[in-house]
């Protein structure tokens, strides 16, 4: 009867040798599958990566060649500006502004006109307070 005793103690720790067996196996093929999965993550960020930094570099070119155009349009532009004497206005200061760019020109004419409205409205509205 030992002989059988000790016979069935090693079948079943072979039962649960080959039970722990199986359990590894299983283990083991979902930890290639996340392994795989993973890796295939990992590829799909790389060329993300890759296409963001190809993207920033584009962005970073064209920002580069505005800038650029910004530059030589500012180096273009000649503009000579002088203030005049205190005595021609009490605070204010007159801008003259010599450019060859009928669109300079313009602009400057506006602006001319515009504060010739805004002091006479000033006028107007100093003349209406003392009513």
């Amino acid at each position: 009867m030992s002989q059988d005793n000790e016979l069935r103690r090693l079948e079943q720790f072979v039962e649960k040798l080959l039970a722990r067996f199986s359990e590894l196996r299983a283990e083991k093929a979902n930890l290639l599958q996340e392994l795989r999965e993973r890796e295939l993550k990992i590829d799909d960020l790389r060329n993300n990566l890759s296409s963001r930094d190809l993207e920033r570099s584009e962005i970073s070119q064209r920002v580069s060649k505005i800038v650029e155009q910004i530059e030589e349009w500012e180096s273009g532009l000649v503009e000579e500006v002088t203030v005049a004497p205190e005595s021609e206005a009490d605070d204010d200061a007159a801008v003259v502004v010599e450019d060859e760019d009928p669109l300079v020109q313009k602009i400057v004419e506006e602006y001319k006109g515009e504060e010739e409205v805004r002091v006479q409205q000033n006028l107007f509205s100093i003349g209406n307070t003392h009513r």
